[in-house]
């Protein structure tokens, strides 16, 4: 493994790059996108090391605006910038003389598995995608964790949103909201209360992901659709892998509707949105499904 940097217009991504044992030629590339409000060393970097343990060369980063990043202002949540991520990844694994740049690949765990869903549809120099616990984050924060809210109701949230964005117009100190409860009761969904166990204990707390999105952010989700047009623009091979326990599997079971099928769709029994983030039993066989996705599909 090594630090890498990765030009992204006038700024860059903190990256790190896996590199599988290999005695000659070139191997077949994966971008691994890591969740909203994570960064490259939780859940993301576990798959990109297992991954390049089965002989793939991946690639996973920091999102601009957050974790090592540049970009400003940091902690800045912007779908769009999330899916020029992975375009900037795809440039820089095109340019190691070590990686076929026809075979490359795409992997995104809860948001950014609907950010590499949004990334595939558009450029197809990605030739296959597969997602783990996917969350369209648009989607989520209009309807909610469960998908059972009135979208409409989230008018109100733009108006609060509108009128803290024009305080710090004026010089006000930036606001934000957490990307997972800090403080989950027994209403919280279980996904969410796992969530913060994830995130805010020892578990897999990392002082670069702070749990915070501002409010500067809340445009750009709400308005966000990673699966627009997927069913038109969206060709490639598509693995889909989900937990039927899991408060998000809506997501999963909503695109492979849209596009008339999964090239492969694994909705894995008891299995929870949080239990393939580090749980052996449901991460392993999910990576050892995404290899041999990758293997038979980047050919």
């Amino acid at each position: 493994m090594s630090k890498v940097s990765i030009k992204k217009g006038s700024s860059s991504l903190a990256g790190l790059l896996f590199n599988p044992v290999r005695e000659s030629g070139k191997t077949t590339g994966l971008v691994i996108v890591h969740p909203g409000g994570g960064v490259k060393e939780q859940t993301a970097g576990t798959y990109a090391k297992r991954l390049s343990e089965a002989g793939f060369t991946t690639l996973v980063y920091d999102a601009a605006f957050q974790g090592a990043s540049g970009g400003e202002p940091h902690f800045l949540e912007d779908p769009n910038e999330r899916v020029s991520d992975v375009y900037a990844a795809i440039d820089y694994l095109q340019s190691l003389d070590s990686v076929d740049s026809e075979k490359i690949g795409v992997l995104g765990i809860c948001a950014g598995g609907g950010y590499a869903i949004a990334a595939a549809k558009g450029d197809h120099r990605l030739k296959a995608a597969a997602t783990v616990s996917m969350v369209n984050i648009g989607d989520s924060a209009r309807q909610g964790w469960d998908g059972d809210e009135d979208v409409s109701n989230k008018v109100d949230s733009l108006r609060a949103a509108a009128a803290q964005i024009t305080a710090e117009a004026k010089g006000a100190e930036r606001a934000s909201a957490p990307y997972v409860p800090p403080q989950p009761d027994d209403k919280t969904p279980r996904d969410m209360r796992e969530a913060s166990d994830y995130y805010l204990t020892p578990r897999a707390q990392h002082p670069r992901a702070e749990n915070k999105m501002l409010y500067l952010s809340f445009p750009r989700v709400l308005t966000f659709d990673a699966f627009h047009l997927a069913d038109v623009f969206l060709k490639q091979p598509v693995l889909l892998i989900a937990g039927s326990d899991a408060g998000s599997l809506w997501h999963t079971e909503k695109l492979d509707k849209l596009i008339g099928g999964a090239t492969q769709k694994n909705i894995v029994p008891n299995g929870a949105h949080m239990d393939f983030y580090d749980n052996e039993a449901y991460v392993g066989p999910a990576v050892k499904d995404v290899a041999e996705f990758m293997k038979k599909h980047l050919v």
